[in-house]
C-alpha cells in the first residue's frame, strides 16, 4: 500500500511538472488554477486519512517516533509555506493589488505542495530515480518540441519569436519554445545541458573504467541542448552558463576536465543553426539547407570528436592526453569563435535593453523605498510602474526576481528567499556537488531577468534541492560512519540537540504532548493550507472561464450576464470590472468600477474608466478628480490621455450649453492643466531619450482638443 502511494505521488509530481511545460511554465497564474485543483487532492485526501488513522491507533503506536528530518529539509518544506504565510498577511491587511497578492499566494502555496512531494520522494526507496525521470522528461519535452518546431515537424506557433531588430536578434529570429519566452528558454536549456556535463564527470569519478559507448550514451543529450542554446540568442544565458560551469569546475574535489572535452564538439554541428542559414520565413515550412544536414554532422561529430577525445584523454600517456586537451580546444574555440562572429551584433553592440533594464531597476529601486521592509503586496510593479516609470518603456515585468520579491514583500520577504536559496546551495555542495553549477544558472540568471515568474523555474529548483536530499538508506549510514557525508551530519545537528533538549527538560511529560498533539496539529494546518488553495484555484478557474466565456459571446446581454457571473467568482479582477463597465448603463457599471477599485486602488485602467464614466453620467467635478488620477497614475499613456481631454472638453461643453458656467470651467481648469502636463513630457527630450516602447508623443487630437479647451475657455464669462 505505502508503496503504490509513493508511486502514485511520483506519477503525480512527474504530470505536474511536464504540465508546467505545456502551459508556457505557468507563467499565467489561469493556467496555475487547474493544476492546483488537481495536485493539492492527493496532499488533502492522503491528510486525511493520516489524521483518521492517528486517531484510531492505540497509545503505544502514537508513541513510535517517526523518521528523522534534517535541517535543510525543514527549511525546504517550510519557507514557501511563509512566503504564502507573508502574502496571506498582505491580504488583510489591504495591498495594493488583492488580485495579485492572491495569485502570488497560490503560487507559492503550490511550489509547497511541490516540495513537499518531491522531499517526501526522496526520502523513500528509488526516489533518486523518479526525481532524475522527472528532470530528464522537462528536459526532453521542451528541448525536443522546440527543434521540432525549428524543423516544421510540430505546429507550435509562438515556438520562434521573429524580429527585424538586431538590437534583439543577429539572426531575426529567437528559439523561445514552449515557454514563449527565449530569455527563459535560453536559461533552461542552459541547467539541462550543464546537468548533463557535470553528470559525466560524476560517472567517471565512480567508474573510472566506463566504456566510450556508455560515455557516447549519457552525453547524447548535449548536442540538441546546445543548439537550443545557442538557438535563443540569449546572452545572459550564455554568460551565466558559462560562470556556473567555472565555478563547477572549481568547487570539485577531484577536478575532471574530460567532460568539458565532450562538450566541445556540440558547438560544430551546432554552430550551422546560429549562422547566416537561419532564415526565419522558410523555417515555417522547412529547415534551412545547412541545418538539414544536421544530423549527419552530429553523427560525425560524436564518433569522431566525442569517442576520440576521449579516448586520447583517458589513455595511459601523457602526450596523447595533451593532444587530447590541444584537439578538444581547437575544437571549442573553432565552433565558439563561429557563434560569435554570427552573433557579434548581438553579443558586444545594441544595448539598448540593458539601458532600458537600467531605467527599470532605478525606478523599481525608488518604489522599493516606499514601503522597504514589508513590501506593497504581490505583482506591485505591475499596477505601480506606469506611475513611477521615469521613461516610456514597456515593461509590467521588473526583470529581477529578488527585486521584484523587495517589492511584493519587503526585507521580510526577500530575507526568507535568500534563506531558501542559501540553504539549497550548501545543500548541494556538500550532498550533490554536480548539481550545483545547474542550480547556479537559475540563482544568477534570476537576478537579472523575469526567470522567477515562470513557475516551472521554480519547479525545477525545488526538483533540484529534493535530487540532492535524495539517496539510499544505506548510502546514509556509510557516510555518517565514514565521515564522508559531513553535509548531512552537519545540517542534521541541530535538529538533533533540540530534540535532545526537550527530551532533558521535561522526558515524560513534554516529549508525549509533542507526539501526541504535534502531528495532529500539523496535519490539521496542512488540511487547511490545502483546502484553501484548492478552493481559491477553483475560484479563479471558474471567473477565468466566464470571463472567456464572455467576451466569445456575441449577444451584449448574454456577455455582461457572463461578466458579472465571473466578478462573483473572482471580485478582485480589474480586468473582468472594466469590461463589464463598458457594457452596463453608466449609473450600475459606476458601482462596479468603484467596487473593483477598493480591491486594486491606483489601478491605471480603472481610474480612466471612472473618468469616462463621469463624462458618460454628466459629473464635472466627478470626471476631472478621476482624469487627474488616471494621468498621475499613467504618465506616458498617450492614447487614454487622448481620450480623456476628448470626454472633458465634451463635457465642458455640454455644461456650458446647459448653463451650468461654474462646473464648466471646473471641467477645462482641470483638461488645460491636464493637456499642459501631457505637452510637457511628450516635448521634453529626457523623457524619452532611453526608450519610448509606448510609442508616447502628443497626438494630433490631443492638439485639437487642447485647442478646442482653450477656445472655449475663452468664451465663458468672467467669473463674478
Amino acid at each position: 500500500m505505502r508503496r503504490s502511494v509513493l508511486g502514485i505521488m511520483g506519477a503525480a509530481l512527474i504530470a505536474v511538472l511536464l504540465m508546467s511545460c505545456l502551459k508556457s511554465g505557468f507563467y499565467f497564474t489561469s493556467d496555475l488554477y487547474p493544476a492546483w485543483m488537481l495536485y493539492g487532492l492527493l496532499p488533502f485526501f492522503g491528510s486525511v486519512a493520516a489524521l483518521l488513522r492517528r486517531l484510531a491507533v492505540s497509545e503505544n503506536e502514537k508513541r513510535i517516533a517517526p523518521a528523522a528530518v534534517s535541517a535543510a529539509e525543514r527549511l525546504l518544506i517550510l519557507s514557501p509555506f511563509i512566503l504564502m504565510t507573508v502574502y496571506a498577511l498582505h491580504w488583510l491587511l489591504g495591498p495594493l493589488s488583492v488580485h495579485g497578492t492572491a495569485n502570488q499566494l497560490l503560487r507559492w502555496g503550490f511550489y509547497g505542495l511541490f516540495a513537499v512531494s518531491a522531499v517526501r520522494i526522496a526520502r523513500s526507496e528509488g526516489g533518486e530515480k523518479v526525481l532524475a525521470s522527472a528532470w530528464h522528461a522537462a528536459g526532453a519535452l521542451l528541448c525536443g518540441s522546440a527543434l521540432l518546431a525549428v524543423y516544421g515537424i510540430l505546429p507550435l506557433p509562438h515556438a520562434v519569436v521573429f524580429t527585424s531588430n538586431a538590437g534583439i536578434s543577429a539572426s531575426g529570429a529567437r528559439l523561445a519554445g514552449l515557454v514563449e519566452y527565449p530569455n527563459t528558454f535560453g536559461l533552461l536549456m542552459a541547467a539541462f545541458l550543464l546537468e548533463r556535463l557535470f553528470a559525466l564527470a560524476a560517472l567517471l569519478r565512480r567508474e573510472p573504467g566506463a566504456g566510450e559507448i556508455r560515455l557516447l550514451r549519457a552525453a547524447l543529450p548535449l548536442l540538441p541542448y546546445a543548439a537550443a542554446l545557442l538557438l535563443s540568442e540569449s546572452r545572459g544565458a550564455w554568460l551565466t552558463a558559462g560562470v556556473a560551469a567555472a565555478a563547477g569546475l572549481a568547487l570539485q574535489r577531484r577536478r575532471s576536465f574530460a567532460p568539458l572535452l565532450l562538450a566541445a564538439a556540440p558547438f560544430m554541428p551546432a554552430r550551422p543553426c546560429c549562422t547566416a542559414s537561419w532564415q526565419p520565413p522558410r523555417w515555417r515550412y522547412s529547415p534551412p539547407p545547412a541545418c538539414s544536414r544536421w544530423p549527419g554532422r552530429e553523427a560525425g561529430s560524436l564518433l569522431a570528436c566525442r569517442l576520440g577525445l576521449c579516448r586520447l584523454a583517458r589513455s595511459g600517456a601523457a602526450s596523447r592526453r595533451r593532444l587530447a586537451w590541444a584537439a578538444g580546444g581547437l575544437v571549442a574555440a573553432a565552433g565558439m569563435a563561429a557563434v560569435f562572429l554570427t552573433a557579434q551584433e548581438r553579443i558586444v553592440r545594441n544595448f539598448g535593453t540593458a539601458t532600458a533594464r537600467g531605467a527599470i531597476y532605478r525606478d523599481a529601486w525608488g518604489l522599493f523605498m516606499q514601503a522597504p521592509w514589508f513590501g506593497q503586496g504581490g505583482e506591485t510593479w505591475r499596477l505601480s510602474y506606469r506611475a513611477v516609470q521615469s521613461n516610456p518603456y514597456v515593461g509590467s515585468q521588473v526583470h529581477s526576481g529578488y527585486l521584484d520579491m523587495l517589492l511584493n514583500t519587503g526585507v521580510l520577504g526577500t530575507s526568507v528567499l535568500l534563506l531558501l536559496l542559501g540553504a539549497i546551495g550548501l545543500l548541494l555542495i556538500r550532498r550533490r556537488r554536480e548539481l550545483l553549477p545547474v542550480y547556479g544558472v537559475f540563482v544568477l540568471h534570476g537576478a537579472v531577468d523575469l526567470d522567477f515568474s515562470f513557475g516551472l523555474v521554480w519547479l525545477l529548483i525545488f526538483l533540484l534541492a529534493a535530487w540532492g536530499l535524495s539517496c539510499k538508506a544505506e548510502e546514509i549510514q556509510a557516510g555518517a560512519e565514514l565521515g564522508e557525508d559531513q553535509g548531512y551530519a552537519v545540517l542534521a545537528r541541530p535538529v538533533a540537540a533540540a530534540g535532545r533538549l526537550v527530551r532533558r527538560a521535561d522526558p515524560i511529560a513534554s516529549g508525549y504532548r509533542h507526539r501526541a498533539y504535534g502531528p495532529a496539529v500539523l496535519l490539521l494546518l496542512w488540511l487547511g493550507v490545502t483546502g484553501a488553495g484548492m478552493w481559491l484555484a477553483f475560484r479563479g478557474e471558474m471567473a477565468h472561464r466566464l470571463h472567456r466565456q464572455a467576451l466569445a459571446a456575441a449577444a451584449p446581454a448574454k456577455s455582461a450576464a457572463l461578466l458579472r457571473s465571473s466578478l462573483q467568482w473572482n471580485p478582485a479582477d480589474a480586468g473582468t470590472a472594466i469590461e463589464l463597465g463598458r457594457r452596463l448603463p453608466p449609473r450600475e457599471a459606476e458601482a462596479v468600477l468603484k467596487r473593483s477599485l477598493s480591491y486594486s486602488p491606483g489601478h491605471p485602467g480603472l481610474l480612466f474608466a471612472l473618468a469616462d464614466n463621469a463624462v458618460q453620467r454628466g459629473d464635472a467635478y466627478a470626471a476631472a478628480s478621476w482624469a487627474e488620477a488616471g494621468f498621475r497614475r499613467d504618465k506616458y499613456n498617450a492614447a487614454e490621455q487622448t481620450k480623456s481631454l476628448e470626454g472633458l472638453f465634451k463635457l465642458a461643453r455640454r455644461k456650458w450649453m446647459s448653463g451650468s458656467v461654474a462646473e464648466a470651467r471646473r471641467v477645462l481648469d482641470a483638461g488645460l492643466e491636464l493637456y499642459g502636463d501631457y505637452a510637457r513630457r511628450a516635448a521634453d527630450p529626457d523623457q524619452v531619450r532611453v526608450r519610448n516602447d509606448r510609442e508616447f508623443r502628443l497626438t494630433r487630437e490631443a492638439e485639437r482638443w487642447g485647442r478646442e479647451l482653450a477656445s472655449l475657455e475663452h468664451s465663458l464669462p468672467d467669473p463674478e
